[in-house]
């Protein structure tokens, strides 16, 4: 059974300036654990994250959101935030496809792991709390080409047990979303042909399209959150939502209630990333779940809005030279509308239409810019049309 702590994003890392590992709970505990073992950080981390919310639910306190904080980096639909996420609500689940016995899998704790010094970024490593001889796990969730995936995980696991002084036994797997990716990997052949520095078959390696929905569903029904990667990129739309709407309803199934919201944001990011014509606003249909709701989510819409934007400015640019000023920024701003938001209302477009004035359309790309949604955008064209007398 999940813990309400494992919800929170714990981070441990090493500190140049106070030569330790630190330890933080951003968002839920405001002090830092300190220590020289990261893994002996953790678990005092651990404990204080359990400690903080029993303090909190005895006096009565409101407990904050349990959510990734935003990373500084261009957004993409990427695939490594929203497995971070399932491996800290199911990581159990992962390990058992990946042929961990059912009894040794519940015994382990996943985190995000960092080793700076070399630059070198696993994008999860597991580690058992209950019993040392289990080892450790370092997994890769892979979901576009990389030709030294198999070097980087490599140096990976041999940079983490040194950085640890780990001696015990290592695992090393990766997942791929797609037989491509696995294809575009190169084999290991550092050491040429010597039969006694033989690479191969180091990694347990998966690809989730060469599996059945109903196959991963034996391995652990958790992992209906990946069935989006069992279903071709080709797929119906029609047929997608329908799909969706099924795996919504095993997930509220499976997973205990204050998982489920972060199964379907997981989940919803993974259709996103395997079908690039679907928009937000299908997903939340699809799944009845808003995604902006999460920090990954709303970089995913981020990183939309701004490819929408960009290909509505060009198509408008286009009509503006040919058809004048004024029905140029008319259609750059519907184009962008359109790109955004999908089909833009009739009384929408008769309303912007209705505009004349350079500086009020201007305004109305701006909103049509920061606007979350299509009925965000009609209330800011109401207020614009009021100003200036448009009516």
């Amino acid at each position: 059974m999940m813990k309400l702590g494992d919800r929170y994003l714990k981070i441990v890392e090493w500190s140049e300036e106070e030569e330790c590992y630190i330890g933080t709970a951003p968002g839920l505990i405001s002090g830092i654990i300190h220590g020289d073992s990261e893994i002996g950080v953790y678990r005092k981390l651990l404990g204080t994250v359990e400690q903080t919310i029993k303090f909190c639910l005895k006096e009565g306190r409101t407990l904050p959101p349990p959510d990734l904080p935003a990373k500084k980096k261009p957004a993409k639909r990427g695939t490594d935030e929203p497995f971070l996420r399932l491996m800290e609500i199911g990581g159990p689940a992962v390990l058992k496809l990946l042929g961990v016995a059912p009894d040794e899998a519940e015994k382990y704790r996943f985190r995000a792991v960092v080793l700076k010094e070399k630059r070198i970024e696993p994008d999860v490593e597991g580690f058992s709390l209950l019993e040392a001889r289990s080892g450790r796990v370092f997994i890769e969730f892979q979901g576009y080409a990389d030709k030294f995936l198999r070097y980087r995980l490599m140096a990976n696991v041999m940079r983490g047990c040194q950085s640890e002084k780990h001696q015990g036994r290592v695992s090393a797997a990766i997942i791929y979303t797609d037989k491509a990716w696995k294809d575009a990997a190169l084999p290991l052949t550092l050491f040429g042909e010597r039969p006694e520095c033989e690479l191969t078959g180091c990694f347990t390696e998966k690809v989730l399209t060469d599996y059945t929905e109903d196959q991963l569903k034996a391995a652990d029904p958790r992992l209906i959150v990946l069935a989006p990667f069992t279903v071709p990129r080709e797929q119906g739309k029609e047929s997608l939502i329908s799909k969706g709407r099924g795996w919504k309803e095993e997930v509220n199934r499976v997973y205990p209630a204050h998982s489920v919201p972060d199964a379907l944001n997981v989940m919803g990011l993974f259709i996103l990333n395997r079908f690039r014509d679907m928009t937000r606003e299908e997903v939340i249909a699809m799944l009845n779940f808003d995604l902006m709701n999460t920090v990954a989510g709303r970089q995913i819409y981020n990183e939309g809005m701004e490819k929408g934007v960009e290909k509505g400015v060009k198509k408008g640019v286009k009509k503006g030279v040919k058809k004048g000023v004024k029905k140029g920024h008319i259609e750059m701003l519907t184009d962008v509308l359109g790109e955004r938001f999908g089909i833009v209302p009739e009384d929408v477009t008769h309303t912007i239409y209705a505009v004349g004035r350079r500086d009020v359309l201007k305004r109305l790309m701006m909103h049509a810019v920061r606007c979350r949604s299509i009925e965000d955008f009609k209330k800011m064209l109401a207020k614009e049309v009021i100003l200036a007398g448009c009516q």
